[in-house]
């Protein structure tokens, strides 16, 4: 996807990648129409004439927005690795904070960082999750959640007539799952901003916890 808020972005549409040069060509005739020859080729010294030889859609990325994707590309290396700096900020800033859960890495793969998604420990908090948001929102950073699962869409919930315990792992980690904010140009002051707003929100509501007392004479209660 090629979307607006994409880790590459032709302001709408998206790239098909294959390798198979029939299942290419495919692509190509049903992303505009089902025309046997674009506009480009008809114009472009190989005659006027053309056919429509499947009932294709309209999906052809426009060419004022290909030129965009183009030089997208050419930076696609230089944005990761500006998103990357600002994870590593990130995981720094909020590794001990224990009210929530930060995004799994693995050594073995390059990750996109498209989004910073942190999951909400929400045993530890006196809060839920719309809250937490709520929270982040009071103190001008902006979040969303990435995303809500099939089930839980009004299509889904209708036609088929799915409910929240039908799918419980994912129900239960939607509604931990905050997306923090992350673009290549955030400042080291906007990340700042961002990680002091999580560790305070998280230090305002921290639920109490109780801890056995070692020699036996009851509990206490302290709160971080």
């Amino acid at each position: 996807s090629f979307y607006a808020n994409k880790t590459i972005t032709t302001g709408e549409g998206g790239m098909a990648v294959t390798d198979d040069a029939n299942l290419a060509e495919r692509m190509r005739i049903m992303s505009l129409h089902g025309l046997s020859r674009d506009a480009w080729l008809r114009y472009s010294g190989g005659g006027w004439d053309y056919s429509i030889v499947a009932p294709g859609f309209k999906y052809n990325l426009t060419d004022i927005a290909a030129s965009i994707g183009l030089h997208q590309l050419a930076r696609a290396e230089e944005l990761r690795r500006a998103r990357e700096a600002i994870t590593r900020r990130y995981f720094d800033a909020l590794a001990d904070v224990e009210e929530i859960e930060l995004p799994a890495e693995d050594s073995n793969r390059m990750h996109s960082w498209h989004l910073f998604a942190i999951r909400l420990n929400i045993e530890s908090l006196a809060i839920d999750r719309d809250q937490f948001i709520r929270e982040l929102d009071a103190r001008g950073i902006g979040s969303s959640v990435h995303w809500r699962p099939l089930h839980l869409h009004t299509y889904y919930r209708e036609k088929y007539s799915w409910r929240a315990s039908d799918f419980p792992v994912a129900t239960r980690e939607w509604r931990r799952l905050v997306s923090l904010p992350l673009y290549p140009t955030m400042s080291d002051r906007d990340v700042d901003a961002v990680t002091d707003a999580v560790r305070a929100i998280c230090v305002a509501n921290v639920r109490k916890r109780v801890f056995a007392n070692s020699i036996g004479k009851g509990a206490n209660s302290h709160s971080r």
